[in-house]
């Protein structure tokens, strides 16, 4: 089955847990800086998020690629070769997040792994997909451990908040497949 445009698909138990624990503890150790974006709109330029931003080397060490499914990478075209950007969203409940598509390069498919080994209900932040008005849901997906979503990079989405009652970051990365080359990634 060849993968659709305008489609999310959303696969849960991607990787064995050996795995996600390698996962979590690369991303929880990772560099994070304040000021780190997902999107290039304008309009929120003044919106600055905490996270962290990958190379190509980063996310050769972490392994994530190499583990993925066949049936994932071979579906939506996933290697280090169409790669252009990855980079880790560090959730909290004082972040303020905004409608945006990934596709600013260019860039056909999006990815995210929900990385925490645990992530309760009751602590949000859900990522939300949004119809091309930006107002309104088309789809409620949760951060639930070791689920990947893929989506087509033209979707526009949120991250919302997480609650005062989680006791973590909630952590998410976020690759883009297809673009335009990114030299800044390469390093």
């Amino acid at each position: 089955m060849k993968a659709e445009k305008n489609k999310i698909y959303i696969y849960d138990n991607v990787f064995e847990s050996h795995y996600t624990q390698k996962f979590y503890d690369f991303v929880n150790n990772s560099y994070f800086k304040i000021g780190t974006s997902d999107s290039a709109c304008k309009d929120y330029e003044e919106r600055k998020n905490f996270g962290s931003t990958f190379t190509k080397s980063d996310l050769k060490e972490i392994g994530l690629l190499d583990a993925l499914p066949k049936k994932i990478k071979s579906k939506f075209n996933m290697s280090y070769k169409t790669v252009t950007r990855t980079l880790v969203n560090a959730i909290t409940s004082y972040g303020l997040y905004h409608p945006h598509d990934d596709s600013g390069n260019h860039d056909v498919w999006s990815f995210l792994y929900y990385a925490n080994m645990r992530w309760d209900l009751e602590w949000g932040a859900d990522t939300l997909f949004l119809n091309d008005d930006r107002k309104s849901v088309r789809q409620h997906v949760q951060p639930l451990p070791n689920r990947v979503v893929v989506f087509d990079a033209t979707i526009p989405h949120l991250i919302r908040p997480s609650t005062m009652h989680a006791p973590t970051f909630r952590y998410s990365i976020n690759m883009t497949f297809g673009g335009k080359f990114n030299p800044q990634f390469e390093k």
